[in-house]
């Protein structure tokens, strides 16, 4: 004989079974309310915040929000939170068992969420027993993130000042060099500035010439001396243009040196922060309604499904 599973089959089990499923939603409720209680599951509550990322510097296609997201998942955060804030202890992590730390890290990344919002920026929300924690950890992650992207900033900074230093010292040496060799042509010849001077001893040969009084020693002095200028004059001359040019490299290169070093020293942040994270004052978990309803309606449905078996059983 088959069961009437209709709505007024159920009814009539409901009815003739009134007395027995009433004292099972009174026993699912008082359990329900009683297992989720403090005492039995430790309530949690949430902090959050809300940045957008600035003064990063692009690495490739990703964008700012992406590559910000990236560095929140960095394991050097990560295991500056779980150092600071002793973590291991909180979540009752026995660190002296093997594989503790995967025990751990899965721990701490189910209590810690990050994402990227439609609106690009990146949410952060954080779970703990304490509200107080739970805020600190927030807030210790933002400034987590600012570390980690100034010191990753300063190494390629650093890697362009070593450049710039090299480039300087090498012009610098070219720049001596340059120095040494005029310093030597001076000495010899008395050459200070090739134009005005062969200019001027041009102009005093002519006039040597020129003049009735001049005798064959004085007009070979300054034949000499322009033949002095001739022999050394070109060698000066382009000596003295390439000097030019690379005391302007050099300084084109401390200008350049200033630059960077400029980037090593400036302090920086990289999130602006849209919602602050603050302490919780209600818990986000458990949820005791939730579990109280979901409770009861299993309560029910088994309930029902061994009076209906013992119904059919009893009927055949």
């Amino acid at each position: 004989m088959e069961l009437d599973l209709t709505f007024i089959g159920i009814f009539k089990i409901i009815k003739r079974r009134f007395k027995l499923f009433l004292t099972v939603v009174l026993l699912a409720i008082i359990l329900s309310v009683v297992f989720s209680s403090p005492f039995f599951i430790t309530p949690k509550f949430r902090s959050e915040c809300v940045v957008y990322p600035v003064n990063l510097n692009s690495y490739s296609i990703e964008s700012r929000t992406e590559q910000l997201l990236q560095l929140f998942e960095s394991n050097s955060i990560r295991d500056s939170l779980i150092e600071k804030f002793d973590l291991a202890k909180s979540y009752d992590i026995d660190t002296n068992a093997i594989g503790w730390r995967f025990a751990l890290y899965n721990e701490f990344n189910d209590r810690v969420d990050i994402g990227k919002t439609r609106y690009e920026s990146v949410r952060i929300e954080v779970l703990d027993e304490k509200p107080t924690r739970a805020q600190g950890l927030v807030q210790e992650m933002l400034k987590q993130i600012d570390l980690l992207a100034r010191r990753l900033q300063r190494e390629k900074s650093a890697e362009v000042l070593r450049i710039a230093e090299r480039s300087m010292a090498h012009e610098q040496n070219k720049m001596d060099s340059i120095e040494s060799r005029l310093h030597v042509i001076r000495q010899e010849t008395g050459l200070l500035e090739y134009d005005l001077q062969t200019e001027e001893l041009t102009k005093g040969y002519v006039r040597a010439l020129s003049r009735p009084g001049t005798t064959e020693k004085e007009k070979e002095e300054i034949k000499a001396m322009l033949t002095e200028l001739e022999t050394k004059g070109g060698e000066f001359r382009a000596l003295t243009h390439l000097g030019d040019l690379s005391r302007n490299e050099y300084n084109r290169l401390v200008l350049e040196y200033d630059e960077v070093l400029k980037d090593m020293t400036k302090e920086l942040t990289y999130t602006n922060v849209i919602i602050h994270p603050e302490v919780p004052d209600k818990k986000i978990y458990p949820v005791r309604w939730l579990i109280v309803s979901i409770s009861l309606v299993s309560a029910l449905f088994f309930t029902f499904i061994i009076v209906a078996m013992k119904e059919y059983y009893r009927k055949e």
